[in-house]
């Protein structure tokens, strides 16, 4: 099947240049030549962040963003375990996760909006004045998987 699709994305792309497709030189600029940001990374930064965090919860606590800072707060039952973020382990949590030093500060928080969730209980988001809160709630007893998916716009 890889293969075939494969072979159907090369016909595809022959036949576009065939057909006196553009070369990948001029795709993305302008007709007076001044403009050097090609179509993909003008359509890549218009993209939202897509983060994604995962971990077993039990109880209940809200996870904190702000430009700068990413913390979780726990509010009861136990902490949450083998949690991710932005697919890289998070064991600190009172500690600001490394991959948020990176993006933070060029994302636009007031606009972040939940793409997927995924758990047996609630996941929910807050816009707060300095960024937002995400709030996990396992309030069966146990605890359960969790994973949810963040868009975040970047700032212009």
């Amino acid at each position: 099947m890889k293969t075939f699709l494969q072979i159907t994305l090369c016909v595809i792309v022959a036949t576009g240049w065939s057909y006196g497709g553009q070369s990948l030189d001029d795709v993305g600029t302008s007709a007076n030549g001044n403009d050097k940001t090609t179509a993909f990374d003008a359509a890549l930064g218009a993209q939202p962040k897509l983060l994604r965090i995962s971990g077993r919860f039990d109880g209940s606590g809200r996870i904190r963003f702000t430009r700068r800072v990413v913390r979780y707060e726990h509010k009861s039952w136990q902490p949450p375990s083998r949690v991710l973020f932005d697919g890289e382990p998070w064991t600190k949590l009172d500690r600001t996760p490394a991959p948020w030093r990176d993006f933070g500060a060029r994302l636009d928080l007031s606009k972040a909006w939940i793409v997927k969730r995924k758990g047996r209980d609630v996941i929910a988001l807050e816009h707060t004045p300095d960024g937002f809160d995400l709030y996990v709630c396992d309030s069966p007893n146990g605890s359960d998987d969790y994973s949810v998916t963040l868009a975040i716009p970047r700032r212009k």
